[in-house]
């Protein structure tokens, strides 16, 4: 067998050095120094002659073989961690570091809560968050540097499962004081079109699916004033008086009394819904803090919002 020619204990550090994607880590992880764990995974490459780590601008790239390696390599390490708990009746307090990616206002208003109660719950529990975009999260998944990530709608690698959890509503908005300064309000193409708007991206897909949703209107002339990737600066700039823009449903919660200086409109009454999926490999194996995590975050989510 190939597996009697090497140093079982490198498998350990190689999985460690690729999860971290940082040699300085994984030696804190390890308990080792740091030139130590560079001599391991040199030996290891070695033994198997070829590369598993391209050193780019002092960072680690994961080669192709490696990213084969870790995903076998990890689910085997874990499958014997589990027999060996097992066979000596081993009750282990749920612990180990897990690595989650969410969207900037979701994460901070519906996950961020719910990670603090469950790190009180268990002390040794670790969590690294990535912040960004649903597309940010394809490669962090498939490269192992993500265990699972809250994304909304994005065409995914197919090897990535999606499981839809959460239904946030989307609500176009305008401040009290802006719409007084406008012609008699009636939810028309008309009125709409000599609006101001707030938008997150130049395209101004959110408004324009808003719009499209509620009155079928896939042509609708939108004067945008600014444009903001960032939920509280649009929230900010629709408080101002700016124009008109799309919040969540949570961050208007989030706005407390000033959101009863906001004016919602209804379109065809039926909101929209822009869905939030947990997204992860099922091939994967995952250590047991992060099935728990993942698991209660789940549970922690109705599919479907209420209505503001």
């Amino acid at each position: 067998m190939i597996l009697d020619n090497l140093n079982l204990n490198h498998l350990r550090m190689f999985e460690c050095v690729f999860r971290t994607k940082n040699m300085t880590k994984a030696a804190e992880e390890l308990h080792l120094t740091q030139s130590g764990v560079s001599q391991h995974m040199k030996a290891l490459e070695d033994s198997l002659g070829l590369k598993l780590f391209d050193r780019v601008r002092q960072r680690l790239v994961p080669t192709r073989h490696a990213e084969h390696l870790y995903f076998q390599c990890r689910k085997g390490l874990f499958g014997i961690e589990e027999a060996l708990e097992e066979i000596i009746e081993v009750k282990k307090e749920i612990s180990g570091l897990v690595c989650i990616g969410v969207p900037v206002e979701f994460g901070n208003n519906c996950i961020l809560p719910y990670l603090s109660d469950l790190c009180k719950k268990y002390p040794k529990l670790r969590l690294n968050i990535k912040y960004g975009y649903a597309y940010e999260m394809n490669d962090l998944i498939l490269n192992g540097a993500l265990d699972f990530a809250f994304v909304d709608a994005f065409g995914f690698d197919r090897r990535i499962h999606a499981q839809a959890v959460y239904g946030e509503q989307h609500i176009l908005c305008a401040s009290q004081d802006y719409l007084k300064t406008k012609d008699k309000l009636q939810e028309s193409k008309k009125f709409f079109e000599s609006l101001e708007y707030i938008a997150y991206l130049k395209s101004e897909p959110v408004l324009r699916m808003w719009f499209k949703h509620h009155f079928k209107h896939s042509h609708i002339h939108l004067n945008v004033r600014a444009t903001v990737v960032d939920v509280q600066g649009v929230a900010q700039l629709i408080l101002s008086g700016i124009g008109v823009g799309i919040l969540p449903r949570h961050h208007i919660q989030k706005l407390g009394s000033d959101k009863h200086k906001l004016y919602f409109f209804t379109g065809c009454g039926t909101p929209l819904r822009n869905e939030i999926s947990v997204a992860y490999l099922r091939e994967r194996s995952f250590s047991k803090a992060t099935l728990l995590v993942r698991n209660e975050l789940i549970k922690s989510f109705n599919r479907v919002e209420h209505f503001l």
